[in-house]
């Protein structure tokens, strides 16, 4: 039997050789110098690899950023054509709400900044300051003189008092006295007669049965809004009977002559009704062709102009006062509506213009504007109605 005795390996073999990072030198000095040497230049090497990344990533962030609207536009037209359209309203959805989202967020953080908003200035700033003068400042409204009353009161009548130096001194007109009080210009006041004086510049009116906001408006010519306004009116489509309504600034009415001729039928239409008058109105224009006579079908006579006349002037039926005056949506164009009392009615449609205005009152004959081709018209002319408690009536049986 053979025994064989392995002898250990050379020790040069198993043990690991750093030379390598022994510092180079003859002595420590120059070790010690080679060390740091060698480690600020590890540190440069290693400082420079990562500017040079840091160039190139900021290269590409560039060149990104600069390739990014073309190849976003590219890519949303390649997406809408290829979708034909349905792209297009929630796209624009996203970016309106992006963008209003984007001006309130930036809004509420820019609000925080002092150029943005005032700051508050500070009690004690005001306290310390020589510029500024601290006072408590204190806001008075002044009433005007012709509101200071808006109730009625009663008057005795002193020696030396008319009706013109009673409403001189409460600044309100003798009309509006004499309307007030059933007076009239030949009514004698005695000492100590009592009269009621409205308030200024206003009128006092009873409601009577029958009686709405907006024919007491009418009557005065002012405001519904004005009269609801003044007498705290809450519930305007009731007004209790005998109830006592300031007008401010209100017109006393002007009585409208009544016309007792034509206090029978009124007339239907047809030429032997006997009620009417030929000599009611005047012709409505200085013109006399007639182009459409008054039918069942047709509420009123057409009078044209001739060639050589281009606008002739249109006259008022007979005295009274305008209630319309302006535009009619339903063909007429501009027209003038005048009330004659006692139901009877007078329109002038299709004209070119107009010379009088609402509430206005006119004189027989007098000019209210010119003839014209205004709304549904086919030529220069005027359409001339005559109503009696609203019914288109025949004109020719009122004109001669």
């Amino acid at each position: 039997m053979v025994f064989t005795i392995k002898r250990p390996a050379s020790k040069r073999f198993f043990q690991l050789s750093f030379e390598g990072f022994r510092p180079q030198g003859r002595n420590k000095f120059e070790q010690f110098v080679n060390i740091w040497a060698e480690f600020f230049r590890s540190i440069l090497e290693y400082l420079w690899d990562k500017f040079v990344d840091l160039l190139f990533i900021i290269g590409t962030a560039l060149f990104f950023l600069f390739q990014l609207p073309s190849v976003a536009k590219s890519f949303i037209v390649k997406k809408l054509i290829w979708s034909r359209g349905k792209l297009g309203r929630p796209l624009a959805f996203i970016t309106v709400v992006t963008v209003s989202l984007g001006v309130f967020m930036i809004g509420e953080v820019l609000s925080s900044y002092d150029f943005i908003a005032s700051p508050q200035v500070k009690a004690d700033y005001l306290a310390t300051s020589t510029d500024i003068i601290p006072k408590r400042e204190m806001a008075v409204t002044t009433l005007p003189e012709e509101r200071r009353r808006t109730e009625a009161f009663v008057y005795k009548i002193e020696s030396g008092d008319t009706l013109y130096s009673v409403g001189e001194k409460f600044k309100i007109s003798a009309d509006a006295l004499k309307y007030v009080n059933n007076l009239s210009d030949n009514s004698i006041l005695k000492v100590g007669q009592e009269i009621t004086v409205p308030p200024v510049a206003g009128l006092i009116h009873t409601v009577e049965r029958g009686d709405t906001l907006t024919s007491i408006a009418l009557k005065y010519d002012v405001p519904s809004q004005a009269i609801a306004d003044f007498n705290y009116l809450l519930d305007t489509s009731t007004l209790a009977l005998g109830t006592e309504l300031v007008i401010p600034g209100g017109k006393v009415p002007k009585v409208v002559p009544v016309y007792t001729a034509y206090s029978g039928a009124a007339s239907t239409g047809n030429a032997s009704t006997a009620a009417a008058d030929k000599g009611f109105c005047v012709w409505p224009t200085t013109v006399r062709i007639v182009t459409q006579y008054y039918s069942w079908y047709h509420n009123g006579i057409d009078v044209a102009s001739p060639h050589n006349i281009s606008s002739p002037p249109l006259l008022a039926c007979t005295s009274g006062t305008v209630i319309r005056a302006g535009w009619d949506p339903f063909g007429l164009g501009l027209h003038v509506r005048i009330d004659h009392g006692s139901g009877y009615e007078t329109v002038y449609g299709h004209m070119s213009r107009i010379d009088v205005s609402y509430g206005q009152q006119v004189s027989r004959g007098e000019i209210i504007g010119l003839m014209g081709n205004t709304g549904r018209s086919t030529g220069p002319h005027v359409h001339f109605t005559v109503k009696y408690n609203g019914i288109a009536q025949d004109p020719f049986n009122f004109v001669r």
